[in-house]
């Protein structure tokens, strides 16, 4: 064999090899890739709540507007977690009634940095914790639960109700208030993060909903309010519109990168340009004529061309007005009137009367300086 055939042998060989290790070592697995929550789940937080409570065999309804607060059952039990704003102040005296009529209240304390009209009325006070990061766990167990529970909630905050018959006390907070309201009953928790999707099924979070909904054994059905938004055109619009905005997005995009300024090196300034005087004449006659002086134009060349005239001629000075016209329609050859007009002050000229004009104060001085030129040569 020869020493090409052999180094192939070889190399073969080794990939061989290397393709049998790999594939006895190696196995193809699928694998499982957090994607966060779809559909509803991303929608409703505690739908995960509200299957495992429908699992319990209670019928349950989510609620996502103030106007569904009116169907509430007699003895029915609802879940009102903070952020709830949009309940009006008629909505906030008929829950009341409601529950002094015979429901069940779970609520949950707003921030003590925000108003909360609900407990106000409940007669419960929030206050800020000293040492808000003490807690995590709490060992729960309330009045007709078989054992205790573990239970994560915060201690940010914390409740005081001097007419509550049962509390949960942790180390640097009270977490949860019990009392009755009329015929109903009212429980307040600083925290209902245990409910939510993801964390209602660790520690003893399912078990715990279950006990508290269990307050009022005979519930007919259970309420969860969640998330009330008031309508808003920014919210309509992304939910909508998002592609209009994404568009109209980058056509301002490409528009500020059109009209911003490009970097690099900087150009030359150009040459100053020196103008000629006949430009700064120009300029002045423009001026005038912009702010009305038309007619100090025309007279001051009427009174030039009449200097040069006599300085050409010395006995012009001394010729009456009839015998200037006649002198200068016969020398520049001007018509009678526009003889007439050399002589006349130029006062409220039109725009064609001007014009004329100088052309007969220019025709003059073209004939004076051709005659000097003439006799100049000779």
């Amino acid at each position: 064999m020869s020493r090409e055939g052999l180094t192939a042998a070889i190399l073969a060989a080794l990939v061989l090899g290397g393709a049998w290790w790999f594939f006895t070592n190696f196995e193809r697995v699928p694998t499982k890739e957090w994607v966060g929550y779809q559909g509803e789940a991303r929608r409703n937080a505690f739908l995960a709540a509200e299957r495992l409570l429908a699992r319990m065999g209670v019928s349950v309804r989510h609620v996502k507007t103030p106007g569904g607060l009116r169907e509430l059952p007699p003895s029915g039990t609802l879940i009102l977690p903070d952020r709830r704003d949009s309940i009006a102040p008629d909505e906030r005296r008929r829950l009341l009634a409601w529950v002094e009529a015979g429901g069940h209240l779970i609520v949950e304390d707003e921030d003590h940095r925000r108003p909360d009209p609900i407990l106000d009325a409940l007669a419960v006070k929030r206050k800020p914790t000293q040492n808000p990061g003490s807690e995590a766990f709490l060992e729960i167990r309330l009045p007709h639960a078989p054992a205790p529970m573990k239970v994560r909630m915060h201690a940010l905050q914390s409740l005081e109700a001097p007419q509550a018959r049962f509390s949960v006390q942790g180390k640097a907070a009270t977490h949860l208030v019990h009392f009755a309201r009329g015929r109903g009953q009212v429980t307040v928790l600083n925290d209902l993060a245990f409910m939510r999707n993801g964390v209602v099924g660790t520690n003893d979070h399912a078990e715990f909903l279950w006990q508290l909904v269990r307050f009022q054994p005979d519930t007919a059905a259970v309420f969860v309010f969640d998330n009330p938004q008031k309508l808003s055109l920014a919210g309509w619009l992304a939910d909508h519109a998002w592609a209009a905005l994404a568009a109209a997005a980058g056509a301002l995009a490409l528009w500020l990168w059109h009209i911003a300024p490009r970097f690099g090196p900087l150009a030359p300034d150009p040459e100053p340009v020196r103008r000629r005087l006949l430009d700064h004449l120009r300029a002045s006659g423009r001026f005038q004529w912009s702010t009305g002086g038309a007619a100090t134009l025309a007279e001051s060349a009427r009174e030039a061309a009449l200097r040069r005239v006599a300085r050409a001629q010395a006995d012009f000075a001394g010729l009456s007005g009839r015998e200037r016209e006649e002198r200068l329609s016969q020398r520049f050859g001007l018509t009678a009137e526009e003889a007439r007009r050399v002589l006349r002050p130029a006062q409220n000229l039109a725009i064609h009367e001007f014009v004329t004009g100088m052309r007969v104060f220019q025709r003059i001085h073209e004939r004076l300086s051709r005659r000097a030129q003439g006799e100049g040569k000779q």
